[in-house]
């Protein structure tokens, strides 16, 4: 195919979409966003952690400087219970600086999205829409169709779904998938309707850092059926509470301003730091606050036709690792990786640098993508599951292993270094050449390009 077309429809314009843009951007591919809010940089939602797998993606598009003075480093979690006795500190983030070369950072939502925003172009700025609510997906053969409720549409290559946990990319590509000619009543390329489990609510709260919170703080409360983290900014903190529900459901929730205040009444008693503020007071004194349905779940199938997904649209995982947008940071590098592949393949054997893959070799470069995802993303998961059980006390083995074990820095370290090598597997751009500036104890598996390290 020599064709000079080839465009990427990227739906949803969070910190994952971005990221896809700037990976379309790099590989000099055309491209539009399409963002359902009025603005594609908004001062809304809680913050975001960095891990050293998601830094060094961004750290290799040049955008490291900005993150590091919009952000706070964190080298250690408080943890106390729900008397406010303390349970000791954790260091894992501590161990990450020493075997990845960096601290995970704290930054908001807002200015993570100024940064990635900022750091694109000119020409791919104006690629990103607000006000875009997709509403129909149509695929053919030849190529890909979006309709947006304003009436407008907008024709592709491919579909890159990257618009969360409540994906209308994921619904539309299960409605393509049993639109399909089957031999059965759901085609065994179709997800499940309902792919996430929800076993805990939260409640997050932002207001400002004062005493006696300090920036820089981190700290966690834990006790049966729930917890709270606390990240403290220069100016502002946020705190997440995970509360378990009393049955798992699969369904959606939307909450008020009734169930805000059901909640404060349930848990504004427990502290938030050793010696301080309650979640009350933290509530009383917000400037922003949200509930939300934590689902949990992997997809069998992440691609159908021209579509493919990445991020909360593939995968969710509770807070508390804060891995959550970094899997979808390292996803667009994965799937971005695959498709430099299949171009470089089809130019070399072509010799037409503007020549650009079939549909079946775009389709396999989508299943290698999540080939090479789907076990790290699997475990990451549970891994994140695991932490909030033990957290909120599930069962007898989740407290002992809270109060006695997470406790101890010599299994903690252990356990840090034996999730390491994994953690080194992370990928980075195969075509975008940057500097090394993240280097610890466990090398990195994959260098990146031009690194002078």
């Amino acid at each position: 195919m020599t064709s000079k077309t080839f465009k990427a429809i990227v739906v949803g314009g969070g910190p994952v979409g971005l990221t896809a843009a700037h990976s379309l951007s790099r590989a000099n591919l055309d491209f539009v966003v399409l963002e359902r809010r009025p603005k594609i940089v908004l001062d809304a939602g809680s913050n975001l952690v960095l891990l050293p797998i998601g830094l060094r993606v961004l750290s290799q598009l040049g955008l490291l400087p900005a993150i590091e003075a919009a952000s706070s480093p964190m080298s250690r979690f408080k943890r106390i219970d729900h008397e406010g006795k303390d349970l000791g500190d954790t260091l894992w983030f501590t161990y990450f600086k020493e075997n990845h070369g960096a601290y995970p950072r704290v930054i908001s939502r807002h200015d993570l999205m100024q940064i990635l925003h900022d750091g694109l172009p000119a020409e791919a700025q104006a690629k990103l829409l607000p006000n875009k609510k997709v509403t129909e997906i149509n695929s053919t053969d030849e190529g890909v169709t979006v309709t947006c409720a304003d009436g407008s549409t907008y024709t592709g290559t491919i579909i890159v779904g990257a618009d969360g946990a409540h994906s209308t990319v994921r619904s539309q590509m299960r409605t393509v998938a049993l639109q399909a000619p089957s031999t059965s009543s759901v085609p065994a390329s179709a997800n499940e309707e309902k792919p996430f489990l929800t076993t805990y609510r939260s409640m997050w709260i932002r207001f400002p850092t004062v005493s006696p919170i300090n920036p820089g703080d981190a700290s966690e409360t834990h006790g049966y059926d729930c917890t709270l983290q606390l990240f403290a900014g220069e100016d502002t903190s946020v705190i997440g509470i995970y509360e378990r529900m009393e049955k798992p459901t699969r369904d959606g929730a939307r909450y008020t301003e009734a169930d805000e205040a059901a909640f404060i009444e349930r848990w504004g008693h427990l502290p938030v730091i050793a010696g301080g503020m309650s979640i009350a007071q933290a509530y009383k004194d917000r400037t922003q606050a949200g509930m939300v349905n934590l689902e949990e779940g992997v997809l069998r199938h992440w691609s159908y036709d021209r579509i493919v997904l990445v991020g909360d649209a593939a995968h969710k995982f509770t807070p508390s690792t804060g891995a959550g947008c970094n899997n979808g940071i390292v996803d667009v590098v994965a799937l971005a990786n695959e498709l430099y592949h299949a171009f470089r393949a089809v130019r070399e054997a072509e010799g037409d640098e503007t020549a650009f893959p079939d549909k079946d070799k775009i389709l396999g470069a989508f299943n290698e993508y999540q080939q090479v995802r789907f076990d790290t993303v699997t475990d990451g998961m549970n891994g994140a599951s695991r932490a909030t059980g033990a957290a909120t006390w599930s069962d007898a083995t989740h407290r002992f292993v809270d109060r006695h074990i997470l406790s101890k820095q010599s299994l903690v370290k252990f356990f840090a270094n034996r999730t390491a090598p994994v953690m080194a597997k992370s990928p980075v751009f195969e075509y975008v050449k940057g500097e090394e500036t993240m280097v610890g104890k466990f090398p990195w598996a994959q260098p990146i390009k031009g690194s002078l390290s």
